[in-house]
């Protein structure tokens, strides 16, 4: 139980805003613990998005488009925009059409691009125009939850399928400490999870955008041995951004 007590700290200490300023141990029991329980940070986006979309329906009352952009900028925040910087690395590294290891030292480099802004600024475009489509359809707010925690499930998937591009970065850094037979475990409950839920009440939607992230994840595992031999913790970002993006524009228009 200590080790998943610490897990989840780490969770929120490496992946969210929240200030946790404790040194935690990062043994391999710890690191596993902290990957295991990684997509219940969903629970805390979810929550704070369904929060937000509650105060705004019985007394804010703003626009669904000024509370889709709001939901945005709000889940940037929760995140520190940890996810949000990988995909604009990503995109920078990617679009310069370079080789290999020259895109891998692009991803090093902390200089934004023309690349990655132009990518990011189409990629947050899109992100509010799908929720502001979700919220004048009135989507079910499971989804907010949901789309979410797939999303970390698919991320978990490839860090523990994938080699590491690089020696250096955190990513590696866990990669090497990290139990893959627990975190695989893991994925297989959320999994059952998921799918028990949505063949219980009948959300067959959500069973689609089940198959829809496995999808993605095989075409995104060969696009990054492709173009960068392996995976980086940018990667990872970008994959989690790319994934809810894809799943909310399935949910929308073709579901």
């Amino acid at each position: 139980m200590k080790h998943f007590v610490t897990g989840l700290l780490l969770c929120l200490q490496f992946f969210s805003a929240l200030p946790v300023k404790r040194e935690l141990s990062l043994t391999t029991k710890d690191v596993t613990a902290m990957y295991m329980l990684m997509p219940l940070l969903s629970l805390l986006t979810g929550a704070t998005s369904l929060g937000f979309l509650a105060i705004n329906n019985y007394w804010l009352e703003l626009s669904p488009l000024l509370a889709a952009i709001i939901l945005v900028v709000t889940m940037i925040g929760v995140t520190g925009g940890i996810h949000t910087d990988g995909f604009i690395d990503t995109s920078d590294a990617f679009f310069s059409y370079r080789d290999q290891e020259k895109r891998l030292t692009i991803l090093e480099d902390p200089r934004v691009g023309a690349f990655g802004v132009l990518a990011v600024v189409c990629f947050l475009l899109l992100k509010v125009g799908f929720l502001y489509e979700a919220l004048l359809r009135e989507v079910n707010i499971f989804y907010f939850i949901a789309i979410p925690l797939l999303s970390r499930v698919a991320m978990l998937l490839y860090f523990i399928t994938m080699k590491s591009a690089k020696t250096s970065g955190l990513a590696a850094y866990f990669k090497e400490r990290v139990q893959a037979k627990g975190v695989i475990i893991a994925c297989i409950i959320y999994s059952l999870l998921v799918i028990g839920y949505a063949v219980y009440v009948g959300e067959w939607s959500l069973l689609a955008l089940y198959g829809i992230m496995l999808i993605a994840l095989f075409y995104y595992r060969h696009w990054s041995n492709k173009n960068f031999a392996g995976m980086t913790g940018d990667l990872l970002g970008a994959f989690y951004e790319g994934t809810e993006l894809i799943l909310w524009g399935t949910l929308l228009l073709f579901i």
